[in-house]
């Protein structure tokens, strides 16, 4: 069962615990509270949506969505049946995503991927009253920003790039709990945000399918269809700074020269930035 009550409620209840007699200890509760190692990198108010298993079995045991800040404060907590251990994750970022099975999180195929975190804890003893267990998120996903050079001189275009882009792949998720890419059919086709610019979102990669289409559009002069198609995974395995087994996966920045053929890629660290806040 989820429960969520001030720190000062929590401290009664454990005081109450302790004065039970020792035969109805074992009806008192585990609780579960964290601390994020680097929350300093979020802000406050994202959503946080965190779970708790039983270590041996993986029966589910409790849920519950709070905020970074009440994690940190320690105003949160999850509520268990004390047992010799038990394991969990938390993820942040995954509005958009659905559950799929007790550990998955996955987004439906023609949808963009989410900007989504990710924490797991194992073989934690939940025999006290309370147990604080330390916790860091990793970056299981990267943004891509594409932007497409020297298309003007695509005459019939009128000043716009002449082709839709369709980006491929087959992994849809994350397993929240191992961090194990999960396999599906993806495909998102991103809209031009500006001139030759397009902006997607794409999940740690499972194999090396990631592809991205380049469809003519008839209206701006081109032939209908499959003009050309590239391996996004090899080309961004080209940049040293960048991998796709990294801990924290680098954002991409991808500079196309098409009428030339011609490509250069750049990487950014998240933790470079300002704090994160995903938008409900």
């Amino acid at each position: 069962m989820k429960t969520k009550i001030p720190l000062l409620g929590a401290i009664g209840l454990l005081l109450s615990c302790q004065n039970l007699v020792l035969e109805n200890r074992i009806s008192c509760p585990s609780m579960l509270l964290f601390n994020i190692e680097n929350a300093d990198a979020f802000d406050g108010v994202n959503h946080v949506h965190i779970a708790a298993y039983s270590q041996t079995e993986e029966v589910f045991l409790t849920a519950d969505t709070t905020m970074v800040d009440n994690i940190q404060d320690q105003s949160f907590y999850l509520k268990v049946k004390k047992s010799d251990a038990v394991k969990g994750y938390g993820i942040m970022g995954f509005e958009g995503a659905r559950k799929e099975g007790e550990f998955k999180w996955v987004v439906e195929e023609g949808a963009n991927y989410v900007p989504l975190f990710r924490f797991a804890y194992d073989k934690i003893p939940a025999k006290e009253e309370s147990i604080l267990i330390p916790v860091e998120f990793v970056k299981d996903y990267c943004r891509v920003t594409i932007h497409f050079t020297n298309f003007d001189q695509f005459e019939s275009a009128g000043g716009r790039f002449p082709f839709r882009l369709s980006i491929s792949g087959h992994t849809v998720g994350i397993d929240a709990s191992t961090g194990i890419p999960v396999k599906g059919v993806f495909r998102y086709e991103p809209e031009e945000e500006a001139s030759g610019i397009y902006r997607f979102i794409v999940p740690r990669q499972a194999d090396h399918s990631l592809i991205m289409e380049l469809y003519g559009i008839p209206e701006l002069g081109q032939e209908e269809g499959l003009a050309d198609s590239y391996n996004l995974w090899n080309i961004f395995r080209e940049q040293k700074d960048f991998s796709w087994e990294a801990k924290n996966l680098a954002d991409v920045n991808l500079e196309f020269d098409y009428t030339e053929a011609k490509f250069r890629i750049s990487v950014a660290e998240w933790e470079k930035g300002d704090n994160l806040v995903f938008e409900l």
